[in-house]
């Protein structure tokens, strides 16, 4: 028994080491105004001008679409123009929906409600569903 608690202790502060270090690469890394770009399973002409996810960031952005390299469907890039991280964040997430959107016809979301009960060591997997549209590798 006293093993298992020790355990658990270790492995919670660990756990909440690891999310403090990843907070601090995020906002050091999402303040940039580099170019993020998508590769979508379509031809230029049917992926239009700006897609509608896209068009919803108005002026806040760039958007560059263009065919992709090797024929492989169209690629879509993006930057924000005088934007905080919060900005980036929404782009990334425009992003996503806009290939989901794009290659299926609909924006595809997690479970909601999630199959399982909430407790205190499922709460990272909460975070990270609750934000995972809005860093990573896109």
């Amino acid at each position: 028994m006293r093993r298992a608690v020790v355990t658990i202790a270790v492995g919670g502060a660990a756990g909440v080491a690891a999310v403090a270090a990843a907070r601090r690469m995020r906002q050091a890394r999402v303040t940039d105004d580099r170019w993020h770009s998508i590769t979508v399973n379509r031809e230029r002409e049917e992926v239009g001008p700006q897609p509608q996810p896209l068009h919803d960031l108005g002026e806040t952005i760039q958007v560059r679409v263009r065919p992709a390299p090797g024929g492989r469907g169209t690629e879509i890039a993006a930057r924000c123009v005088d934007a905080g991280p919060e900005g980036v964040r929404a782009l990334r997430r425009a992003l996503r929906e806009t290939r989901t959107l794009v290659e299926t016809g609909e924006i595809l979301l997690p479970d909601s409600p999630p199959t399982t009960r909430r407790t205190p060591l499922g709460a990272p997997l909460a975070y990270a569903t609750r934000h995972g549209r809005q860093e990573g590798r896109l």
